[in-house]
C-alpha cells in the first residue's frame, strides 16, 4: 500500500516538472540560507574562540574611555599611576603597559601604513604578555632590545610586501632601522596579520610618546584569583583614582569573559537576524507548496472521485496527497543543504583569498539533521489542509466536477 502511496507522488512529479521545479526553489533557497549562514557563524565562533584560548582567561584588559578599544581618535589616556594602582589590587598577578599607533613601515623601498604596538613591563617578557593579544610567537623569539621587531604574519608570507620579510631583515619603521626577530602565528584578518609589534621603550621613542600616556593596560591574574572579582577591584581603585562615580568612569575594565560574551551577543543577533529572513523564504516556499497541493487537488478532482469510487478511504486520498507534499519539502531540503554547503564554501574560498582566514565554515551533524527535518515538516504542515479537503471530497462530486 505504501509503495503505491509513493509510486502516485513520483509519477505526479514526472507529469507537472515544472509545476515541481518551482515549488522546490521556494524551499530550497530557504534552506540553503539557513544552512550556509549557521555553518560561517559556527567557524567564525570557532575561529574566535581558538584566539581567546590562547590568550587565556586569566587576563583583564584596561582602555582609556567607553569601549574605546583600538580607536585613533581618542584622545582620552591612561598612566603610569594607574598602572602602579593596578599593581597593588590584591589578585593582580602582573601587569604589562602598551601603546599602538598607525606607523609608516619600509621594506624593499616599498611603503606601508599599518599599526605597530609597543608592549613592556618590568615584570613580563614580550613572548609572555604578546598571547594578550591572542597570537604567539611561532618563529624567532620575542623582541627585547630598543630596535628589534616582531612582524605579523603577512609580512612573512610576502602579502604586504613584493619580497617577503624574514628572520634578520631590517624594517624602517617611521625612519627608524629595526631588526626582524621574531614572527607571530596567523590571527586570520588582514588587519591584524599586517601587525608590527615591538617594545613600549622602543614605542616611546619612534612615536615620541610622552612619558605618562598609556594606550592599553593588561593584567595578568593570580592562580586561584577569579579575574571577574579582580576586575571589580580594579574598576573600584581606578573610580577613586581618577575621582569619578561609577556609571561615569573614563575607563574600561574588561575580561576575556566579557570579551567572549560580547562577541558571543553579536554573534547570535546577527545569526538570528539572517535566519530570520531565511526563514521568511521558507514560509514563502511552505505557502507555494501549499498553492501547489491546492492546484493539485483542483486538477486531480476526477482522479479523486473514480479512486473513491473504486474503494478508497478517505484516509488514502489524505496519505497520498500529504506524501506528495512531504516528499517536496523533504527534496527541496536536500538540494538546499547542497546549494548551502556550496554557497558557504564559496563564501569562505573568497575570504581566504582576500586573506580572512579565521572566515571557515562549520557543518555540525544536527545542522543537517535540523534542515532535514524542517523542510519535511513546512513540506507536510503545508499540504495538510489541501489533503485533508481532497480526503473529504464525495465521489459523485469529484465525479461530476470539470
Amino acid at each position: 500500500m505504501w509503495n503505491d502511496y509513493f509510486k502516485l507522488a513520483f509519477k505526479t512529479f514526472i507529469t507537472q516538472k515544472k509545476r515541481t521545479a518551482l515549488t522546490l526553489i521556494g524551499i530550497f533557497i530557504g534552506i540553503a540560507a539557513v544552512v550556509s549562514l549557521i555553518s560561517l557563524g559556527q567557524g567564525l565562533k570557532y575561529s574566535i574562540d581558538k584566539q581567546f584560548d590562547l590568550m587565556g582567561t586569566d587576563k583583564i584588559f584596561i582602555m582609556p574611555g567607553q569601549n574605546a578599544g583600538m580607536d585613533p581618535t581618542n584622545t582620552l589616556r591612561l598612566t603610569n599611576r594607574d598602572a602602579d594602582a593596578i599593581n597593588s589590587v590584591s589578585g593582580v598577578d602582573s601587569v604589562t603597559i602598551s601603546a599602538f599607533k598607525i606607523a609608516q613601515v619600509e621594506f624593499g623601498g616599498e611603503i606601508l601604513y599599518t599599526w605597530s604596538t609597543g608592549i613592556g613591563s618590568d615584570e613580563s617578557n614580550f613572548e609572555e604578555m604578546i598571547e594578550s593579544f591572542g597570537v604567539e610567537i611561532d618563529k624567532g623569539r620575542g623582541a627585547k632590545g630598543l630596535r628589534e621587531v616582531v612582524i605579523g604574519h603577512r609580512f612573512r608570507i610576502g602579502d604586504i610586501f613584493d619580497k617577503p620579510v624574514d628572520i634578520g631583515d631590517r624594517l624602517v619603521i617611521e625612519g627608524k632601522k629595526f631588526k626582524v626577530v621574531g614572527s607571530v602565528n596567523e590571527i586570520g584578518n588582514p588587519q591584524d596579520d599586517s601587525q608590527t609589534y615591538i617594545t613600549f621603550e622602543a614605542a616611546k621613542d619612534v612615536f615620541d610618546l610622552p612619558d605618562d600616556e598609556l594606550d592599553f593596560i593588561f593584567v595578568t591574574t593570580k592562580d586561584g584569583s577569579d579575574p571577574s572579582e579582580v576586575a571589580e577591584k580594579i574598576k573600584k581603585k581606578l573610580r577613586k583614582l581618577h575621582d569619578v562615580k561609577e556609571g561615569e568612569e573614563d575607563f574600561t575594565v574588561q575580561t576575556a569573559d566579557d570579551f567572549m560574551e560580547a562577541f558571543g551577543i553579536v554573534l547570535t543577533i546577527v545569526q538570528i537576524v539572517l535566519v530570520g529572513i531565511a526563514g521568511i523564504s521558507l514560509l514563502v516556499g511552505g505557502v507555494n507548496i501549499a498553492n501547489t497541493m491546492y492546484t493539485a487537488v483542483l486538477e486531480r478532482t476526477n482522479e479523486i472521485g473514480i479512486m473513491k469510487a473504486i474503494g478508497a478511504r478517505n484516509k488514502d486520498i489524505f496519505l497520498i496527497f500529504l506524501i506528495e507534499s512531504g516528499i517536496l519539502g523533504l527534496t527541496g531540503g536536500i538540494v538546499g543543504i547542497i546549494v548551502g554547503i556550496g554557497m558557504s564554501k564559496l563564501v569562505e574560498f573568497g575570504a581566504h583569498a582576500s586573506g580572512w582566514n579565521m572566515v571557515q565554515t562549520i557543518f555540525p551533524p544536527y545542522l543537517t539533521l535540523g534542515a532535514l527535518a524542517f523542510s519535511f515538516i513546512v513540506g507536510t504542515a503545508a499540504g495538510t489542509l489541501p489533503a485533508y479537503q481532497a480526503s473529504k471530497m464525495k465521489p459523485v462530486d469529484a465525479l461530476r466536477y470539470e
